[in-house]
């Protein structure tokens, strides 16, 4: 059996989280429009390695720096080597044309100034700028062809999601005239929604177009652009506080809305949308507030975006196909690029199982084992592809072995594939043949393996599978029935 290589675990969940993790706070503030330096910049936080994926953090009402206290995600993100960014949208409160070209400009900006991977990017918005996410969001999946980016994942911190909800809201605030932050935000946000875009009595249409949801129709509205984005709505859920220190039923909040929005999106097929009912509230200060964005737990965020954005984290990682294990068959996981054969350009896993007889020379069983290759995006596979990366895997393999074995020079022979195109099988996209000559170094002798490859007709857009069968012994020995069954009994994930 290979040797099992030791994951070198560089930060624990918990040392991710915790106050030495000083460098995330090293943020840059980067100008996107130097006629207006003092409005027009937004900070990032870049990782210490090249970025894994991003997360863009909008708040509105407050500039960017007033976020990076009220939470540690930026840390989590630093030590998972995610990009961060924060932006403020200044005072809007909605998607409306200026704010989406300013969120364009933004990304634009970003994408110049970044490597980044633009297929793995996630869409935050803290209160207000939590509906400008969304809408933000819809938007791109309503008119590709328009953005850059597109964002994978969004979510909201205790935000609003309907914008005629959230008149009715300030009108209900007024009149119950009891919690003077709530009166007070309740004229502020009538007046300028008034100013810029009119009365919602007199102008339903233009807040159709700006709300993400309008939980009063009962025909789908914009929410229906998000039915394959993943979805997450943070609120504090803590009603006994807020009927005992706001007066606030849960008519009085954000939720009814939100969990409307939320189950209209799981009745319409996407059960990646999540309502999600966060922990208490409490500002940096210490003050108790549901409208915080330490409402949300950082580690199981950061988890739910490293899988949703499909970052690789081999210490977490939970397969997405079920690799049966037959009854005395043994399995082990490594990961791409590998230490033995670095040259094999891919990034991924490597899921084997072991015949019980592998390491025994005796054994019809000797050196009968299987591997999946499950692969990030589209290589395009050939025969002479193939037996390229089998001869550098098989002579990695002997050569991490030659000292630890005592492998004397003159037994060594070069290791040779010979691979070529055969009859597709069933739920093949290709299936190849042929044979590896190398140098056994478990017996020290010279051994032929017998090899079937199947590149896995697989139809996920950024997903391949690629499946070894391998044995010494000729393809009628019964060993290759168990393998060929294993073959079969693999389970991938099926394309929606």
């Amino acid at each position: 059996m290979r040797p099992v290589f030791c994951v070198c675990v560089l930060l624990t969940l918990f040392g991710l989280l915790s106050p030495s993790c000083t460098n995330a706070q090293n943020f840059e503030k980067i100008v996107f429009n130097a006629n207006d330096s003092a409005s027009d910049y937004y900070l990032a936080i870049p990782p210490s390695v090249p970025a894994k994926a991003a997360l863009i953090i909008l708040t509105s009402m407050r500039p960017p720096e007033s976020v990076l206290p009220e939470t540690m995600l930026h840390n989590a993100a630093y030590a998972n080597g995610m990009l961060t960014i924060v932006a403020s949208m200044g005072d809007n409160l909605f998607a409306d044309t200026a704010t989406v070209t300013r969120i364009n400009t933004i990304f634009r900006h970003i994408l110049t100034r970044f490597p980044i991977d633009s297929s793995r990017v996630a869409l935050a918005g803290y209160s207000f700028a939590g509906n400008i996410a969304l809408r933000y969001a819809e938007l791109t999946n309503e008119y590709p062809a328009r953005f850059l980016l597109h964002p994978r994942a969004v979510f909201t911190v205790d935000s609003p999601v309907d914008c005629f909800a959230l008149w009715q809201w300030c009108e209900r605030a007024i009149k119950k005239n009891y919690y003077p932050g709530s009166v007070g935000d309740g004229k502020f946000l009538l007046d300028v929604m008034t100013k810029n875009y009119g009365s919602i009595q007199e102008h339903p249409e233009v807040y159709k177009q700006l709300t993400p949801f309008n939980h009063a129709s009962d025909q789908p509205g914009n929410e229906q652009y998000l039915q394959h984005t993943a979805v997450r709505l943070y609120y504090d859920t803590d009603i006994e506080w807020q009927l005992k220190y706001r007066r606030n039923s849960y008519y009085d909040t954000y939720m009814p809305d939100a969990s409307e929005m939320i189950s209209r999106l799981l009745l319409g097929g996407n059960d990646k949308a999540e309502f999600v009912a966060a922990r208490s509230g409490r500002r940096s200060n210490g003050i108790r507030s549901p409208n915080a964005f330490s409402i949300v737990d950082e580690a199981a965020c950061m988890q739910w975006l490293k899988t949703t954005l499909d970052v690789f984290d081999p210490n977490s990682w939970a397969p997405p196909y079920k690799l049966p294990i037959p009854s005395g068959w043994t399995t082990e996981r490594f990961f791409f690029p590998f230490d033995f054969a670095p040259q094999i350009p891919y990034k991924g896993a490597e899921e084997l199982r072991f015949a019980p007889g592998w390491a025994d020379g005796a054994s019809d069983e000797h050196w009968a084992y299987a591997f999946l290759w499950w692969l990030e995006g589209h290589p395009q596979l050939t025969a002479e592809k193939l037996q390229t990366h089998l001869q550098d895997y098989y002579s990695g393999l002997v050569g991490q072995n030659i000292v630890p074995r005592k492998i004397p020079r003159d037994r060594l022979i070069p290791a040779k594939a010979n691979i070529k195109a055969t009859t597709t099988a069933p739920g093949d996209k290709a299936t190849f043949a042929g044979t590896v000559v190398m140098l056994d170094y478990l017996t020290q002798t010279p051994m032929t393996l017998n090899v079937l490859i199947h590149w896995k007709d697989l139809q996920l857009p950024d997903r391949s599978a690629v499946f070894f069968e391998i044995s010494p012994r000729p393809l009628g020995h019964r060993i290759w029935t168990q393998l060929n069954t294993l073959n079969k009994e693999l389970d991938l994930p099926k394309a929606h």
